[in-house]
């Protein structure tokens, strides 16, 4: 008889097998990984895709887009109540994005949010989650808060109604594509940005910071931004740079927590920069200036007025733009500042190329 023996593996064998297999599953996860923010960033695109039809599909109906922020006309409460909690352009848009049944529910007469009690009529359609209003590469968006897009309202940091805006959308103001003589397929309409974590969970990206006793100058027209703010490939100049530097000093102070607040996009029917409106002055997903939101005349308060609004994403490289003609566009993190400013304004006379972003 003969006899056979079994050999199993030595310990050697072993650690090389299980060294193989780290090694294809550190080469096989980033592959999947972005395999599934390929996926999610086309979702994004898809989702302003649909915001720029119902856009256009707003404007043959009514020869203008929706205002960026329109006050309700009979406030319960005090008169100043009507200021707070306009409605957004997302909610005028509802019936063009087959939600006309939450269009319907809403009593427009009425605030979106605000301290008179009389805006709960509105609750069950603010609180609303809409799939189509969240970019699913933002794991905070609709945990807590339920909008990722904004309206541009371009180089205004003007905080009230009533002024003409340099963007696209402006407070209690209707533009429509008479008005962008820049053209609309080089002048921005909407992008995303970052949701806030839930409140007390700060974050330096997804921050807003209140900045007390600076005076934010009222940049309104794009002639007096440029008269403060140096051309070129340059970051702003001492002026401008020096009010969104104490925008990031505050940030990174550790300043007590009711300085920080944390309720970026908060809600999509609230028409407010900080909630559902953004300016083009920092360029995407700056690491100079990393906050979500910058307000600086009222300590704890939410990010609504807030003078500077930036638009961020999670996507690799820049973010998804839609411009006004109803194209989405990847809008890089590399971006010229006077790019992006154009890129802002309606009716400023700047030439952009595409090579330019």
């Amino acid at each position: 008889m003969s006899s056979s023996k079994r050999r199993g593996f030595t310990l050697i064998e072993l650690l090389v097998v299980i060294a193989i297999i780290g090694v294809l599953i550190a080469l096989l996860l980033p592959a999947v990984q972005a395999a599934r923010e390929a996926a999610r960033r086309s979702q994004c695109t898809n989702n302003l895709k649909q915001i720029g039809l119902a856009l256009h599909n707003y404007h043959s109906t009514n020869e203008v887009f929706p205002m960026g922020s329109s006050r309700a006309p009979t406030p319960a409460g005090p008169p100043n109540w009507q200021w707070w909690g306009d409605w957004s352009a997302q909610a005028m848009l509802l019936p063009y994005l087959e939600q006309q049944p939450l269009f319907s529910a809403a009593n427009f007469s009425l605030t979106a949010m605000g301290p008179d009690p009389a805006h709960r009529t509105n609750d069950t359609v603010v609180n609303t989650r809409l799939a189509g209003f969240l970019c699913p590469s933002d794991g905070n968006a609709g945990r807590n808060y339920t909008n990722s897009y904004y309206a541009s309202a371009g180089t205004t940091t003007h905080r009230y109604h009533d002024v003409d805006f340099t963007g696209v959308f402006g407070r209690n103001f209707s533009y429509g594509i008479r008005d962008i003589t820049d053209g609309t397929s080089n002048t921005v309409a909407f992008s995303e940005s970052l949701i806030a974590r839930p409140t007390g969970q700060r974050t330096r990206s997804h921050s807003v910071v209140n900045v007390t006793q600076l005076q934010i100058p009222e940049v309104n027209r794009q002639s007096d931004m440029w008269s403060m703010v140096p051309m070129g490939t340059a970051p702003p100049g001492p002026t401008v740079t020096g009010y969104l530097q104490a925008c990031v000093d505050k940030l990174k102070s550790g300043t007590p927590a009711n300085d920080i607040k944390g309720n970026q996009g908060e809600r999509w029917a609230w028409g407010e920069t900080g909630m559902t409106i953004f300016h083009t002055l920092v360029p995407p997903n700056s690491k100079q200036f990393a906050f979500g939101s910058c307000r600086d005349d009222c300590a704890g308060c939410s990010p609504d007025a807030a003078v500077f609004t930036n638009a961020q994403s999670n996507h690799p490289g820049g973010v998804n733009v839609l411009m006004a003609d109803g194209s989405v566009r990847f809008i890089k993190d590399t971006i010229t500042w006077s790019t992006w400013w154009s890129l802002g304004t309606k009716a400023n006379g700047e030439t952009v190329s595409a090579d330019q972003y």
